[in-house]
């Protein structure tokens, strides 16, 4: 009687949000799926062959904040071959992943991942929201073929020019 009277009052559940985006990872590659994703009839799924890079991004917000101005995010970043041609960022939200906890299957994927170099880009983020000074990219993982012709194939520490 007690459920009956509390869903009754609670009302219906919530709707999805459509910005929320989730993440998995599998042997056969990256899902990025959400309604919004869906919506726009956008790509949801790399197999692992297409991923080229992997690291971390700490880059100014593209919108300020209304009250207290500019400040930097902490974002993932994977590098996937985009549909004009050429290679795209995805960037996921720094809580998207945790280091202490990458998912197996990115681990068994990303043979010779440094995670010394995302340890440094997520030290970065922690020194605070105001610190501008330290944006750059630390990729972590770079697939051998699709490093560039002038730098090794091996990962590479930011911070840098993204």
């Amino acid at each position: 009687m007690w459920s009956f009277i509390k869903r009754l009052l609670a009302g219906p559940a919530p709707a999805e949000d459509p910005l929320r985006e989730t993440l998995g990872f599998d042997d056969a590659g990256l899902t990025r799926s959400g309604e919004l994703l869906r919506a726009m009839r956008q790509r949801e799924f790399w197999p692992w062959s297409e991923i080229h890079e992997f690291g971390f991004r700490y880059a100014q917000a593209m919108f300020p904040d209304p009250w207290s101005g500019d400040y930097m995010e902490g974002l993932w970043l994977f590098r996937v071959p985009s549909d004009g041609g050429g290679l795209m960022a995805m960037e996921f939200d720094q809580a998207a992943l945790d280091i202490d906890r990458l998912p197996p299957a990115l681990l068994r994927n990303l043979p010779g991942l440094d995670m010394g170099v995302l340890r440094a880009g997520l030290a970065a983020a922690r020194r605070g929201p105001r610190n501008f000074e330290e944006e750059g990219e630390w990729i972590a993982w770079r697939r051998a073929a699709a490093a560039p012709p002038d730098s090794p194939a091996e990962p590479t520490a930011g911070p840098g020019p993204a």
